[in-house]
């Protein structure tokens, strides 16, 4: 009988133990493993594939980006003048058409433009706006107001969209229309009786003068703009300060020339048979020629008075001139009135009278004496006879 070695019992045993014991680890540890080594073969043998993104919502909030004024700066507008509200919506632009102010609806003022690319709406503030701000001035003294106003868009029934940033807005009181009317017919007539009247000539009444043309026609333009703009917009506009310079240059030249014609007037009766060449030619000669300092001064004159008139009734706002345009018109006016001391003066008097030594009496011719004819020589005759003497 074979005997067994006690030695080797116990070799076999440990070994059988060591090999359960792997295999129970084998077990707890081979999924992970296999997990990460499943993984780096993906990553090294498998294409890259980009994860999806997550999901958002694409519910975009309808807001006003800006409100701009497309006149003055961009947080501030003034009546007449058009705004232009940014939205940011998903929203045709045509759904927000009604403009509110400060929740007020104005149902009856429609979009001027509407830009549907650029989600833009273009309102203009005519008086259906001016009607609602007045409201906030009932008690206050003033001519003029600038309050803050919170503009909206929507539907006519409700706002969709508010705006939380305020826009200053010039508001104005308005005005009675009839006193103006009143104005423009004693205008009318104080130009028609001043122009009778030879307002635009000088001091004898003989000639058209240039220096009292020039003020004579501002005058009546800034006169006719302001009442134009009163009638249109029932409220009493600004005077820039270019106005008030083109008066003030009007007013120099002509005080500069009523000085120049006095230093050279002559105290001697005007001349009966002096008269005007016409309108024109007064204002642009000095009664020898036409000089260029005049016509400069006159075409200046013409052109931006045109100018003038054709901005106030376009935009309904007295117009301000550039500071150059003042510069130009100060030097023409300068530089006739310098130039006006060296030209001709116009025959307006009558020949000096002369006293004194200088008297001459004109003598009158008289006839020469009759020349008597030359004497003749005595004819000889016979004495007559005798008594005596013989036969």
């Amino acid at each position: 009988m074979r005997t067994i070695n006690p030695n080797r019992l116990i070799f076999v045993g440990f070994s059988q133990l060591i090999r359960h014991l792997s295999f129970i680890l084998f077990l707890i540890f081979a999924p992970a493993s296999s997990f990460a080594i499943g993984v780096e073969t993906a990553k090294i043998d498998s294409p890259v594939v980009a994860a999806a993104p997550p999901l958002v919502s694409t519910t975009v909030k309808d807001t006003i980006i800006s409100v701009k004024s497309l006149g003055t700066q961009p947080d501030s507008a003034k009546l007449k003048q058009v705004i232009a509200i940014r939205l940011s919506t998903t929203k045709d632009a045509e759904t927000f058409s009604t403009l509110y102010i400060d929740g007020i609806a104005l149902p009856k003022l429609k979009p001027w433009k509407i830009n549907a690319g650029d989600k833009i709406l273009f309102f203009p503030l005519n008086t259906d706006v001016q009607e609602v701000l007045l409201n906030f001035l009932q008690s206050s003294p003033f001519e003029k107001s600038v309050i803050p106003v919170y503009f909206s868009v929507g539907t006519p029934k409700q706002a969709l969209i508010n705006n939380k940033i305020p826009v200053y807005v010039e508001v104005r009181q308005r005005i009675a229309t009839w006193w103006i009317w009143l104005a423009a017919v004693v205008l009318i007539a104080l130009a028609i009786a001043a122009l009778k009247y030879n307002i635009l000539k000088d001091d004898n009444n003989l000639y058209y003068s240039l220096g009292r043309t020039q003020l004579f026609f501002w005058t009546l333009l800034v006169l006719t703009a302001y009442i134009m703009i009163c009638l249109k917009t029932d409220t009493i506009p600004d005077l820039p300060l270019s106005v008030l310079g083109i008066l003030g240059i009007s007013v120099s030249t002509t005080a500069v020339s009523k000085l120049i014609e006095n230093k050279n007037k002559a105290g001697i009766p005007i001349d009966k048979n002096a008269k005007s060449e016409g309108f024109f030619l007064d204002i642009l000669s000095d009664g020898s020629s036409i000089n260029i300092q005049r016509f400069q001064n006159v075409a200046f004159n013409l052109f931006f008075g045109v100018v003038f008139l054709q901005k106030a009734f376009a935009n309904h706002i007295m117009p301000d001139f550039d500071q150059n345009v003042l510069i130009l018109m100060g030097i023409s006016a300068g530089t006739y009135a310098g130039l006006k001391n060296t030209e001709a003066t116009k025959e307006q008097s009558e020949p000096a009278k002369q006293t004194g030594d200088d008297i001459t009496t004109p003598t009158t011719p008289t006839a020469p004496p009759p020349t008597s004819p030359p004497p003749t020589a005595p004819v000889a005759t016979d004495p007559p006879p005798s008594s005596g003497d013989p036969q």
